[in-house]
């Protein structure tokens, strides 16, 4: 049995919602061509979803795999030959300072590239639909990421966008991608896009991290389940559209072979994200530590301010009982005085005080020897006897307190 091996060209059209793959083969295949092409970006999507982490279910539902469709009618061609481009590449191109003035003036993140957003502007507008709602709720009045103005303003190298955040190295893309120079040369150029060259050079920012060793760790620790050998098959038919099935079975196999060669590499990555997760363990014990000493600080400073409030109140009282104290004493003198005071007058009272007649103006007086206190001579205290004018200063009224002083005198 002969077997006729045919070439076909597969077109991959893809959109942030959208995946569309045109296959031109014959219209006897396209029923079968269809359910095995969705079967086959299914598997390649659930094998991603198991080795990245995400829904393999819901990443098929966003990229519509179930809208694949195979086109019996002839590829277009036009001048030169080339097939007629539509769509976008097939991986991310990088910023090389150019602006279109027909799309969208803002940013989209666009794998940490920051590049123009490609949505075509309808009127006199300057962002499409998506990227105005975002600039009216920020305060600068651009999108989340920033504009395509603001990313001509500084070099290719030196955009920042508003969070503070850096475009990531195209190096780790290709990387990503797995695509050379001359790849993404060439398809940058199918879009009239020409390569800045220093997107092909290796920061020193994206060589941080453990260098990558050449352990090799034994199967018997992979998690998951053990990867089943596929069965090598070719399908032999006369009709020649039908030895599609066996290059699309072919590719399958080929792709088993290569995952051990995947199994390898993702060695480092372990390490990687080893060392990713003990960093983040020292940042957060860090962290805890920063707040435990901070807690430790304000409670110290809770104790000072208790012992200097205790301290305030202490001399406050003594301060008090010191007043107190004073004014007792104050009290005591004035009581101790008093009590004198009222001594010698009792003692003046007991004691007859001793006196001589005297005459003064024709009157006749007694005048005390000790005091000069003048009485009558009913011996009422009338003055006093002056010894400088040699006079009697008589009394002006009978007052029990002046009677006091003069005998205190």
């Amino acid at each position: 049995m002969r077997v006729v091996r045919q070439k076909v060209d597969i077109n991959l059209r893809m959109s942030s919602l959208s995946l569309s793959l045109s296959l031109y083969v014959g219209a006897k295949v396209r029923t079968g061509m269809e359910e095995m092409t969705k079967d086959v970006v299914r598997r390649a999507i659930e094998e991603c979803g198991r080795r990245y982490g995400f829904d393999a279910s819901e990443a098929c539902r966003e990229l519509g795999v179930n809208m694949v469709t195979v086109d019996g009618k002839k590829e277009k061609k036009v001048r030169g030959g080339e097939s007629s481009l539509s769509g976008s590449p097939s991986f991310p191109l990088p910023y090389n300072g150019e602006m279109k003035e027909s799309c969208c003036h803002g940013l989209k993140q666009n794998h940490g590239l920051y590049t123009q957003c490609q949505q075509l502007l309808k009127g006199d507008a300057k962002y499409c639909k998506g990227c105005n709602t975002q600039a009216e709720k920020n305060e600068n009045g651009e999108p989340d990421y920033g504009s395509i103005e603001t990313r001509m303003a500084v070099g290719i190298f030196e955009y920042v966008d508003p969070k503070g955040k850096k475009p990531t190295a195209y190096t780790k893309i290709m990387k990503k991608y797995k695509v050379t120079e001359e790849q993404v040369v060439a398809e940058a150029a199918k879009f009239g896009v020409t390569i800045d060259a220093g997107h092909f050079e290796v920061s020193a920012e994206s060589k941080r991290g453990r260098p990558k060793t050449a352990v090799e760790k034994p199967v018997k620790g992979v998690k998951g389940r053990p990867k089943k050998n596929k069965k090598v098959v070719e399908l032999c038919d006369d009709n020649a559209t039908e030895d599609l099935f066996a290059h699309l079975v072919a590719s399958a196999n080929k792709d088993s072979d290569s995952e051990a060669h995947v199994e390898a590499e993702a060695i480092p990555v372990i390490d990687e994200k080893l060392a990713k997760a003990e960093a983040k363990e020292a940042e957060k014990q860090a962290k805890l530590a920063a707040k435990e000493a901070e807690k430790q600080a304000k409670e110290q400073e809770k104790l000072a301010k208790e012992a200097d409030k205790k301290a305030k109140a202490e001399a406050k009282e003594a301060e008090k009982l010191a007043k107190a104290a004073a004014k007792d004493a104050k009290t005591a003198a004035k009581e101790a005085k008093l009590a004198t005071k009222e001594h010698a007058k009792e003692t003046a009272e007991e004691e007859p005080d001793k006196v001589k007649r005297f005459e003064f103006e024709g009157v006749k007086y007694l005048k005390s020897k000790n005091t000069g206190i003048i009485y009558n001579m009913e011996q009422e205290v009338v003055g006093k006897w002056n010894e400088q004018s040699n006079k009697i200063d008589f009394k002006e009224a009978e007052e029990e307190e002046e009677e006091e002083e003069y005998e205190d005198e």
